[in-house]
């Protein structure tokens, strides 16, 4: 398989070959690619920790690859700036900057929308973070039941709690190591965040304040 692509990379890349022989490595380094690409698509929502990380690298790097942005050694490293610009999407989700964090409005249903924020954060033993997070309402330890019950079904998010102008409030909240995110990693957390972040102020407010 592999040769087959570097050949094909072999005849698109000699300038002192036909057109048709160019053409035809660049048509089968095309349909390559997109056997490739459908092939992790198909496996985006993975169950396999392992399967899926592999998967979400993957399709960030070919993301990157597509905005032009070179690989690095070992894990692909991304700015915030990337990480973030690489979630939106035109009438759906805007992306603001705010100093150094970022804050992104998603759309959802119904006309509700849902404010979910990334910013960089470093730990006390140095190691940087970068942290996505929404606010869902006010802390109700009538709620704590359901809420950590509700942790064992999500995916790219936990249910936490803390403290906003002296007043506990529920988060739902991921981080990634600052150093091995991924544009397909962060997109995937902040949508799975930004949907059960409305459902979270749903069930504890019944508004759309977030």
């Amino acid at each position: 398989m592999f040769e087959d692509i570097e050949r094909a990379a072999a005849a698109l890349h000699d300038t002192k070959a036909g057109w048709v022989t160019r053409r035809d490595g660049a048509d089968a380094l095309g349909q390559a690619a997109m056997r490739a690409i459908e092939a992790l698509n198909a496996h985006a929502e993975e169950r396999d920790v392992d399967v899926g990380r592999a998967v979400k690298e993957a399709l960030g790097q070919v993301s990157g690859a597509l905005a032009g942005i070179p690989p690095t050694a070992g894990e692909a490293t991304h700015t915030l700036e990337e990480l973030v610009r690489y979630c939106e999407k035109p009438g759906e989700r805007s992306v603001v900057r705010e100093g150094e964090e970022y804050s992104i409005e998603v759309g959802l249903r119904e006309g509700r929308q849902q404010v979910v924020y990334v910013t960089p954060l470093k730990r006390r033993d140095g190691v940087e973070l970068i942290q996505i997070y929404t606010h869902c309402g006010p802390f109700d330890e009538g709620a704590l039941k359901w809420a950590l019950e509700a942790n064992m079904k999500l995916a790219q998010s936990a249910i936490a709690v803390t403290q906003v102008d002296g007043e506990e409030r529920f988060v739902l909240t991921n981080s990634y190591f600052a150093s091995e995110a991924t544009p397909a990693e962060v997109k995937a957390s902040v949508k799975e965040i930004a949907f059960y972040g409305d459902w979270l102020e749903q069930k504890l407010t019944g508004r759309d304040d977030f």
